[in-house]
């Protein structure tokens, strides 16, 4: 079992105040305030700021993970001691960007999931940003771009994922007669992902001078919903070739320009896996080797 003190702390957070996480506990506010108290204590590290709600210190944040990871570890150990008993599916919170889950990634972990019994929590978030989610201790593992694993955790290659510049094509009639010109980029409508996608405006910096700001742009943060946007001439924008190709073959999509944009993807887990977690990562590993550019 983890340890009521730990438990206390997780709590106190969850609940955003020492006396709703009594109540929650069946303990008294005192005896809860106390657990947490003697986890500091043990640790050497104020754990909690008490403001209203209750939130983690930096020490606390850097525990969160730790604790995500022993609550998985208890729910395995749970269901191999006592296999007979019914312990309900195991819940897995796992960081992932919208793309991907667009794409490839519901293939990757279907036979997994169905086979351990899991319900998967996947925390959407653009590829740039989900090892946020790992450091924080909301997941225990995430499709990230970064290369550098956080301490106590690895990084796994997945491969590249290619995007490509694509409209309809009555948009590319309409707005890029010429093909992309700075003066046509200017007032032709983009269409970007969300405040964390900035794929587009390097784009259009790096080889038209044009900042952020100086085009239209819709936002749309949703994998679908871009492409149904690119499909029904709203807008053009960077889509991923893995999801382009069937309406590039069928003439909903032309491709706008010859250059791709790359996007390297690397799969971040704790170095410590529980089996499930183990055999999860491997099944993402192995579909993204099939399904992505190496």
């Amino acid at each position: 079992m983890i340890d009521h003190r730990l438990l206390a702390f997780e709590a106190v957070l969850q609940e955003g105040s020492f006396e709703r996480a009594a109540r929650r506990l069946a303990l008294t506010q005192s005896a809860v305030s106390q657990r947490v108290k003697l986890l500091e204590a043990e640790l050497g590290q104020v754990l909690l700021v008490r403001s209203k709600p209750a939130r983690p210190t930096p020490a606390g944040r850097r525990l969160l993970p730790y604790l995500a990871q022993l609550r998985l570890m208890e729910a395995e150990a749970r269901r191999a001691l006592a296999p007979r008993q019914a312990h309900g599916p195991l819940r897995l919170a796992v960081g992932v960007n919208a793309d991907s889950l667009a794409t490839w990634f519901i293939g990757a972990v279907a036979e997994v999931v169905q086979e351990e019994g899991l319900v998967l929590d996947c925390v959407v978030d653009d590829q740039d940003h989900t090892h946020a989610l790992l450091a924080e201790g909301e997941v225990l593992g995430c499709v990230s771009t970064r290369p550098d694993p956080m301490r106590g955790c690895a990084a796994e290659r997945l491969g590249v994922m290619p995007y490509l510049c694509a409209a309809a094509p009555d948009f590319r009639a309409r707005w890029f007669p010429r093909g992309l010109t700075r003066n046509a980029l200017e007032q032709a409508p983009a269409i970007v992902f969300g405040r964390h996608d900035d794929m587009h405006e390097v784009f259009l910096r790096r080889h038209f001078g044009l900042d952020a700001g100086h085009y239209p742009h819709h936002v749309v943060p949703s994998s679908e919903g871009f492409m149904a946007f690119a499909v029904a001439g709203l807008g053009y924008g960077f889509i991923p070739e893995l999801q382009a190709r069937a309406h590039l073959a069928r003439g909903e999509l032309v491709d706008l320009a010859p250059e791709r944009e790359d996007v390297v993807l690397y799969w971040h887990h704790w170095q410590v896996q529980s089996p499930v977690m183990a055999r999860l990562a491997q099944a993402i590993g192995d579909a993204a080797g099939r399904a992505l550019d190496r």
